[in-house]
């Protein structure tokens, strides 16, 4: 254990650099990325981390649906570093340490994301995507971004990323929700689709007396 922590949404403590899958619990991960804004706030709806999960998910093939619902639930505990954001560090990085600056930064990030993605995927009882899942998991993330750009954000007067100008949005037109309802709607997606929670699921329901389960609807 580091002595580096902070507290989850319901008092549990996450080691920031020794985290496991013990100190995973997806209801507050959920409610923590509906707290959490896109764009650093700077969108003309403020859409949450949680929102742009559902609307990736939607932009992504059914088999997929489960790794898209983990790929930003590290920022629960490390908040969203957004793209400008890495890129200037970066950019600062390189310029005071020239030989590695922008290696080794890129390189703390990247592992910083991984500690955890590894202890929220164990918790989940997913492996980490391969090659090819991250491949299409990145191409269901910019169809959210190209979709969140059109429904929430102001036209900007300078082009974005040619990769993202390329990509068309989800033709569906995506509304705000309130910060409770997306949460309990993330939530219940992780409950429908990571493995860990699907079985945790069926044994609360196994424990329920027949005849009490026979009058649930259908």
């Amino acid at each position: 254990m580091s002595e580096i922590w902070m507290p989850s949404i319901s008092g549990q403590v996450i080691d920031m650099v020794d985290t496991d899958a013990g100190q995973v619990d997806f209801r507050d991960i959920a409610d923590a990325l509906a707290g959490e804004n896109r764009y650093n706030g700077n969108a003309l709806k403020r859409i949450s981390v949680a929102q742009h999960t559902i609307i990736a998910c939607h932009a992504a093939p059914q088999e997929l649906v489960p790794w898209v619902l983990l790929h930003d639930a590290h920022e629960s505990r490390i908040g969203d570093i957004t793209t400008p954001a890495a890129e200037a560090l970066a950019h600062i990085a390189e310029q005071l340490f020239p030989a590695a600056g922008k290696r080794i930064l890129d390189t703390a990030i990247h592992a910083l994301k991984r500690r955890h993605d590894v202890a929220i995927h164990t918790a989940a009882g997913l492996a980490l995507p391969n090659l090819d899942q991250i491949r299409a998991i990145k191409r269901a993330d910019l169809i959210a971004l190209a979709t969140e750009r059109r429904d929430f954000l102001a036209p900007c007067k300078k082009p974005w990323h040619p990769q993202i100008e390329s990509v068309r949005p989800l033709p569906r037109i995506y509304t705000l929700k309130s910060p409770a309802d997306v949460a309990d709607r993330l939530y219940a997606m992780f409950c429908d689709y990571l493995p860990a929670l699907q079985s945790q699921h069926r044994l609360r329901r196994s424990s329920i007396p027949s005849f009490v389960r026979t009058k649930e609807p259908s």
